[in-house]
């Protein structure tokens, strides 16, 4: 992955899966096509990177950089302070999954119905990494981005921190997979993630269970069947499977534990705090005059005034189609948390530009809908 907001020495460059840019030979193969070479492609690399960064770090990372942008002053409550894992659990086969009903979406909440929205609002989880190590979303990468079609569409968010940086629990539940994805798969393919570790929650959503994914570890410390409760120790950042560069890749899945059940992990995180408050999300729908989602399309999120000394502008895309999902009650197609209080412009351009002011509040979920004609088609010339 490129160097997120903050700099590393060049030995601990951070890299998501599958996040070389793809050759011009690839551009036209099909998602299925696409992901099996691009496995192939990393695990390969995987391999040749192994002794750049393997060596595990104290319990603490040096104070020789200021990360861009800059966190809030931390005011978090103190995680328990436990000790990294001394060496790898056994590897358990996963538990069966067991079977749950149906459950079709409901329609997309309205730009004027908060109800609907503040139903959606579910900040549960707690950082799946401790306060004192880097505990923001890395930005480059998000939820449902490719990097302007450069990698596969990305089903979760990342921390970056270096090996053998602690993962904990995000909330209470069970721990239903822990080991490696050598047998079975819980990506796109086998050995996808490497080692990881997979919690089916206490709290349900609309009836259905909830999952947090923790993958590319460097070792697991929990055991199947095993209860945990949020801060618990799960294992240690690492770059198993299809990873170059040492990173937790985070996700959260509902209703089944696999690959097409993602949804935006910055829809569940609770919101970092500034100021003695809580900040706040910005999600949204851009759809056609047909009411079809439009995939791909930058929105560019600048501040008139907000509670926050650096002001910043945010261009994030909406989600790629394949095999994404916006949440059940909100149906987004894109979303940011972690967003000083204030307001803001909110503008895509498909034909022309559409742009909307919003107000973000603490702890809450500014929702805003955009109405478009689709873009122009682009047509490449013969050659």
């Amino acid at each position: 992955m490129r160097l997120a907001f903050f700099l590393l020495p060049s030995s601990f460059l951070l890299l998501a899966a599958c996040s070389t840019p793809i050759v011009a030979s690839e551009a036209n193969l099909d998602p299925t096509a696409f992901i099996e070479t691009r496995v192939v492609e990393i695990l390969t690399q995987s391999a040749q990177a192994t002794a750049l960064a393997s060596t595990p770090i104290p319990p603490t990372l040096p104070n020789t950089h200021t990360p861009l942008p800059p966190t809030p002053p931390h005011t978090l409550t103190p995680l328990p302070t436990r000790p990294l894992p001394t060496s790898g659990a056994t590897i358990t086969p996963p538990a069966t999954r067991a079977s749950v009903p149906s459950h079709t979406p409901a329609t997309p909440c309205a730009n004027t119905d908060p109800v609907c929205v503040q139903i959606a609002e579910h900040f549960w989880l707690e950082r799946p990494i401790p306060g004192e190590y880097v505990y923001f979303v890395e930005r480059t990468y998000p939820y449902g981005s490719t990097q302007n079609g450069a990698r596969e569409p990305h089903h979760g968010v990342e921390f970056e921190n270096r090996s053998g940086t602690p993962v904990i629990a995000a909330a209470s539940g069970t721990v239903v997979v822990a080991g490696d994805d050598s047998v079975t798969a819980y990506g796109p393919s086998l050995a996808f993630y490497g080692n990881l570790v997979v919690v089916q929650l206490d709290e349900t959503s609309q009836g259905q269970p909830v999952y947090n994914l923790y993958g590319h570890l460097s070792s697991v410390s929990v055991d199947v069947g095993q209860r945990v409760q949020a801060g618990d120790t799960l294992g240690a950042v690492g770059f198993t499977g299809v990873a170059i560069g040492p990173h937790l890749h985070f996700e959260v899945r509902v209703g089944d534990n696999d690959y097409a059940s993602t949804h935006n992990p910055e829809l569940w995180l609770k919101p970092l705090p500034y100021n003695g408050q809580p900040w706040g999300a910005i999600a949204g729908r851009v759809v056609d005059t047909n009411g079809n989602l439009i995939t791909h399309l930058t929105v560019a999120i600048r501040p008139i005034k907000i509670d926050y000394e650096v002001q910043r502008s945010r261009f994030i895309t909406t989600y790629a189609s394949e095999s994404l999902n916006g949440d059940d009650v909100l149906q987004e197609n894109f979303a940011i948390s972690d967003m000083p209080l204030g307001t803001y412009t909110v503008s895509v351009n498909t034909t022309k530009p559409y742009q909307q002011t919003i107000t973000v509040e603490a702890g809450r979920i500014t929702w805003v809908t955009f109405v478009v004609k689709p873009p122009y088609v682009t047509v490449t010339a013969p050659p």
